[in-house]
């Protein structure tokens, strides 16, 4: 993973890879202030984590004093402990910390039953749900840099999304309500939820985005997605219509353009998750 400066005190830490090993291609950022970092996801291993914090080190004057959990799934907040040892705050939606509750002790032991080689790469972490939630929105001030907390009005990636939103430097820590160059995790999504998220960011004042997984990019990477998204969604739900098994969905659900993305894998896990959800909808309607 390289950090590179996204603009200012702004950061990110970009994975290049896709595998379980690359805690799925998730990036990581930080934020530094006079008065201390503010950190944007803890990665997936142990190793991330550590790398994370040594790179705010080596950036920040002052220490971490907030860690910002974009969502629940792992490769974003399994590292939590590490930083959690040191006290930082760390923040979230509701609806994140209570599915990190929920789920997170679950999740973590069977990615140790994996193998040995994941089992290693937990090795020290243990599950550590954010202490602060909000809601809607949470504004604040670090170190004279203004930071907002935003959730998009409904459910998108996840029930509990965040973005972290630097005005003054037109910057955007999208979480995986951006993916660029990536397949997306759809397990939790929220179709209209997640597009009307896109169309939020669309308009907002943002030159730099950085996206839960893929390069640092900005606003031209928002149709790409939001065509995967939509384009997906309607042909699920014509050939589950149709009575296609899931395997033959998963191989008619290769979409034009997408042929250099990565997390390939992702697609057929899609619609292992998807299909009984999108089988009852049609049945239903």
């Amino acid at each position: 993973m390289k950090v590179e400066r996204v603009s200012g005190d702004t950061y990110a830490r970009i994975a290049h890879g896709d595998s379980i090993y690359d805690g799925w291609g998730a990036n990581q950022g930080f934020i530094t202030t006079k008065e201390g970092a503010v950190v944007v996801d803890t990665g997936f291993t142990a190793d991330a984590a550590r790398a994370l914090l040594r790179e705010v080190k080596k950036k920040s004057r002052a220490p971490a004093r907030l860690v910002v959990n974009t969502h629940d799934h792992s490769d974003h907040v399994f590292g939590n402990s590490l930083f959690d040892e040191l006290s930082p705050t760390i923040i979230a939606h509701a609806n994140c910390r209570a599915r990190v509750i929920e789920m997170g002790k679950e999740r973590m032991n069977g990615y140790r039953r994996f193998d040995a080689r994941l089992k290693s790469a937990l090795k020290g972490l243990r599950i550590c749900p954010p202490r602060l939630t909000f809601q809607e929105e949470m504004d604040f001030v670090l170190g004279e840099k203004r930071i907002r907390l935003l959730h998009p009005r409904k459910a998108a990636h996840t029930t509990g999304d965040t973005m972290v939103f630097l005005p003054d430097q037109k910057v955007l820590f999208a979480g995986d309500v951006l993916w660029v160059r990536y397949h997306p995790n759809l397990e939790d999504a929220d179709i209209e939820g997640w597009l009307g998220a896109l169309e939020g960011i669309s308009k907002m004042r943002v030159d730099y985005i950085v996206p839960g997984h893929g390069p640092v990019a900005d606003k031209t990477s928002i149709a790409p997605l939001a065509r995967y998204i939509r384009d997906f969604d309607a042909m699920f739900r014509r050939l589950v219509r149709d009575g296609l098994s899931k395997e033959r969905i998963a191989e008619e659900l290769v979409m034009g353009g997408t042929e250099e993305w990565l997390l390939k894998m992702i697609v057929e896990r899609n619609v292992g998750i998807l299909y009984e959800r999108y089988r009852r909808r049609i049945m239903e309607a």
